[in-house]
């Protein structure tokens, strides 16, 4: 396979595309470093990512304060240079996806914006729908619908019931040889919101919020 590193080229060619080179892997260590001195934090809806997000964000507040639910909270002097933004502990309180998402509507510096996908099929969703914060994982270890070796396996669909897209961003697997339905999460269409989690009846939640890699 060719590539226009293999390409004849002059001397001023070659530098000048080597400098290219050398500038996005530069940008992407620069990235890496900016990223690995603050923990992952789950973000408001439409939030930029990480990197962008930390350099647009001014730490005005004004999405924490703009949130009816009191969702959004401060990052500790613990997180680093996330010290100050705003993010998400689902177990302690979910974002409810509001239909207006106010918290968007309030940053004037574009750190959140209006979320808008394009699904798989070409179809185009925004609003509420389209916010992908994180996205839903399930912990066999801990999730009650599972057998382990201190406990049997218990019918409970807690975050289907909470889900605001139950069917579509999570369903309930059933196996011929399993009585007991198993939660499954659709990548693709979990929004992150945390309902799931934060209604998981489990001492150690059975569905945990990741951020998206």
């Amino acid at each position: 396979m060719s590539s226009k590193l293999e390409q004849p080229q002059g001397r001023g060619s070659f530098f000048k595309t080597m400098g290219t080179l050398f500038a996005g892997f530069m940008a992407e260590k620069l990235e890496e470093t900016l990223e690995g001195l603050s923990p992952k934090l789950l973000r408001p809806p439409g939030a930029l990512n990480e990197l962008a997000f930390l350099t647009a964000c001014t730490r005005c507040d004004k999405c924490i304060e703009a949130c009816p639910q009191g969702s959004l909270r401060r990052a500790p002097p613990s997180t680093g240079l996330a010290m100050g933004t705003p993010h998400l502990v689902p177990r302690e309180l979910p974002c409810f996806l509001c239909e207006s998402l106010p918290c968007i509507s309030v940053c004037e510096e574009k750190a959140l914006v209006w979320p808008t996908i394009t699904t798989d099929s070409g179809a185009k969703i925004q609003g509420p729908e389209a916010v992908r914060i994180g996205i839903a994982h399930v912990k066999p270890s801990r999730c009650q619908a599972f057998e382990t070796l201190n406990r049997p396996a218990e019918s409970c669909r807690a975050c289907i019931d909470r889900c605001p897209f139950p069917g579509e961003a999570i369903r309930l697997r059933t196996e011929d040889y399993d009585p007991i339905p198993k939660p499954e999460v659709i990548e693709s269409a979990c929004t992150g919101c945390g309902l799931c989690e934060f209604g998981c009846p489990a001492p150690r939640p059975g569905i945990i919020i990741r951020e998206r890699l």
